[in-house]
């Protein structure tokens, strides 16, 4: 009888130890069937945006094997931005078993009555090329700015490049600090001087009208990001084939990704808020 007692003991314990995880396992959404690199569950990106991400995601994998899966959601179920993306990896088996070299981005997006939440999370394999507080600083500096303008494509893209630069050894961490002005300089007076150029000629097709484009949204936001996507899907880089996938695509679906391999995570990386 005592030792029925202990067994059922031993046993409601056990349960209790284990709930939280199989709280977490229903919290977090099953891996994707096919597997698919961009997880678009918020809705946050068209369709056209979408195809061009996913491209960019599954050209970085067939070259280097490591992988970045983005992930979008409305609801973190009480879990913390990193937490969530931690998990996602974990279960879904971001990057190989091998290298644990996966990488998850997590976008939860700002809505009337919350927050939005953005966070990286980086496997054990890749955790030395890309430390937390370039994680963070990749959130902080190029991820949000574009976010909290309601720009979830461009940060998306901008982010995901920056964390292929690193994973793939383009930009060592030691030099980051010393070669930041030439990466980000550059780039953002081009970007600067694009901006302007399309608002200027924006301005003056509204003026031939006689009226004005209500600021955001505006023809130069069209056109801008026009160039950004049709950069992205017409095989700017020829490094295995990216323009050669275009046939994979078919009602949004991409056939380049073999899917994952089952790396795994430890809670590298960083979160912020906006």
């Amino acid at each position: 009888m005592k030792s029925s007692r202990r067994i059922s003991v031993r046993a409601l314990l056990c349960a209790i130890l284990m709930l939280p995880a199989i709280c977490a396992s229903y919290a977090i959404p099953a891996r994707p069937e096919p597997a698919r690199l961009l997880n678009d569950y918020a809705g946050i990106f068209t369709p056209r945006e979408r195809m061009a991400i996913e491209r960019m995601l599954v050209e970085f994998d067939d070259s280097t094997s490591n992988q970045i899966a983005v992930v979008t959601v409305n609801d973190l179920e009480g879990y913390s931005a990193s937490a969530y993306a931690t998990q996602i990896g974990i279960e879904w088996g971001i990057g190989t078993g091998e290298e644990d070299n996966g990488i998850v981005l997590l976008i939860k997006p700002k809505t009337g009555s919350s927050n939005g939440d953005v966070a990286i999370s980086v496997g054990y394999g890749l955790e030395g090329a890309i430390p937390d507080v370039y994680c963070n600083r990749i959130i902080d500096r190029i991820i949000i700015p574009y976010f909290a303008s309601g720009d979830y494509f461009s940060g998306t893209v901008a982010g995901c490049s920056k964390l292929m630069d690193l994973a793939s050894g383009e930009i060592s961490v030691h030099r980051e600090d010393k070669s930041e002005f030439s990466l980000f300089g550059l780039l953002g007076l081009f970007i600067m001087f694009s901006i302007l150029f399309f608002i200027i000629l924006g301005r003056g097709n509204g003026d031939d009208k006689g009226g004005n484009n209500g600021g955001h949204g505006g023809p130069a936001d069209d056109i801008l990001k026009g160039i950004i996507i049709g950069s992205m899907l017409g095989g700017g880089r020829d490094r295995n084939g990216w323009g050669g996938h275009s046939g994979g695509y078919g009602g949004g679906d991409f056939g380049g990704f073999g899917g994952f391999g089952g790396g795994d995570f430890g809670g590298g990386g960083a979160s912020g808020r906006w």
